[in-house]
């Protein structure tokens, strides 16, 4: 398995104190805690020992006062091309049996390295893909976030049980 400098996104509320409560809220909760960049002034790249054990402990904890307010585990990075992320997707999902969705936040290139649109994107990362899509209620969810991490965009990806891609707001109460 390559190395992966972070392996969770965090956004959480703009500002310093909000970000070190994040850190402090995500040793807490996990008890292994490393930020590895930040890309805006609230999303944190971060590094735990295991995202899927982190995103079950954090489905207790989190509530509307926590300083998160989403949560993404990644299983793999690599670059913004569309040639580099679908084989990746393809590999990811074809581990995983069930209806399947597809999020992309960001912007994936083509092979000259022109922005697709999202939608050609997400098709494109679909095709051929001989399952069911179901977009309300999909067994796995497939989510692939561009962000820039020390000056070079990548594609953070995420191909598993929608549960953890959690978000605060759509927690129960």
């Amino acid at each position: 398995m390559a190395y992966k400098p972070f392996n969770v996104i965090i956004s959480h509320l703009p500002g310093l104190d909000a970000r070190q409560r994040v850190a402090t809220f995500m040793r807490q909760t996990v008890g292994y805690f490393y930020i590895a960049g930040y890309v805006s002034n609230n999303l944190v790249l971060g590094k735990v020992r295991d995202p899927l054990a982190a995103a079950e402990a954090l489905l207790s904890r989190l509530s509307p006062q926590s300083p998160i307010l989403r949560f993404i585990p990644v299983l793999e990075i690599t670059g913004t091309r569309l040639s580099e992320v679908r084989p990746v997707v393809l590999e990811l999902l074809s581990r995983r049996p069930g209806s399947f969705a597809i999020r992309l936040d960001g912007h994936l290139e083509d092979e000259e390295g022109r922005p697709m649109s999202r939608r050609d994107a997400i098709v494109a990362l679909a095709e051929g893909v001989e399952r069911k899509v179901d977009l309300e209620r999909p067994e796995v969810l497939v989510y692939v976030k561009v962000v820039k991490f020390r000056g070079r965009w990548v594609s953070a990806i995420y191909v598993g049980d929608p549960k953890y891609v959690i978000s605060v707001a759509k927690l129960p109460p």
